[in-house]
């Protein structure tokens, strides 16, 4: 049952895809979020960093555990 979540298909594309999308966008925020702090243009609490940190971190271990069952189940 959960190994066939890996082969979910939304919009001809497997659901795999549409995460490694959204840890990417996660990304890019997380280190935007770093560098605007960092370079002084805005005054982000450094909570706001860490705590996008993980929201990428737990999208991406979705993202590699979909594709492991995709590939490999």
């Amino acid at each position: 049952m959960i190994t066939s979540l890996g082969h979910i298909v939304i919009f001809g594309l497997p659901i795999a895809i549409y995460f490694g999308i959204v840890t990417f966008i996660c990304l890019l925020t997380t280190a935007t979020i770093g560098m605007l702090v960092l370079k002084g243009r805005y005054k982000i609490p450094f909570k706001w960093h860490m705590r996008m940190a993980a929201v990428t971190i737990f999208f991406a271990v979705i993202h590699v555990t979909l594709v492991i069952w995709q590939f490999f189940f």
